[in-house]
């Protein structure tokens, strides 16, 4: 057997190991991920609820454009990583608010966060909540080793460094 041939079945192998094990990945997840700031409950509420403004101080966002759809939603250039769209679908400020993914570019993720912020004796905590979907069993795999909570966590790292804090996000659940 040539290498040719032996390489394209090495290939096939891996590729049919992956989806396999990706098709054995839940499709459907639900993780949280928190951080404490030292600031009131209302300055960290219009930061985190200010989507429009988050490429000024989020590093995974390069821009932001607000999109004109009933509800309130915003396309996030995510530089290397795509594009992002996302409308507002509930809030109770100063307290709360959800964001869902629009699959306006994607079929492969979906999903909702939902922003906790609230006073605690320590500060102020801000949680984000992911009810997620992944479809792709190739994605899934993905997702799994690039860690589920990497954006959140970002996120939340990102947020600590705005108001000049250093944060290390603990796992909920």
């Amino acid at each position: 057997m040539g290498f040719l041939k032996k390489l394209v079945i090495l290939a096939a192998l891996v590729v049919g190991v992956v989806w396999w094990y990706g098709r054995s990945l839940p499709r459907e997840h639900k993780l949280s991920s928190a951080i404490t700031l030292v600031q009131p409950v209302d300055t960290v509420w219009r930061v985190v609820r200010s989507v429009g403004s988050y490429h000024t101080w989020w590093d995974d966002v390069k821009a932001v454009r607000r999109l004109e759809f009933p509800r309130e939603s915003y396309e996030q250039n995510l530089g290397a990583a795509g594009m992002l769209s996302v409308e507002i679908v509930r809030e109770d400020p100063p307290r709360r608010f959800v964001t869902r993914i629009l699959n306006l570019n994607q079929k492969d993720y979906g999903g909702t966060w939902t922003y906790n912020v609230r006073l605690t004796e320590a500060g102020t905590e801000v949680m984000i909540t992911e009810d997620g979907w992944v479809e792709s069993p190739f994605y899934r795999v993905f997702a799994k080793v690039r860690g589920h909570r990497r954006t959140m966590n970002s996120f939340l790292g990102s947020l600590g460094a705005h108001f000049g804090e250093t944060v290390s996000p603990r796992e909920r659940n």
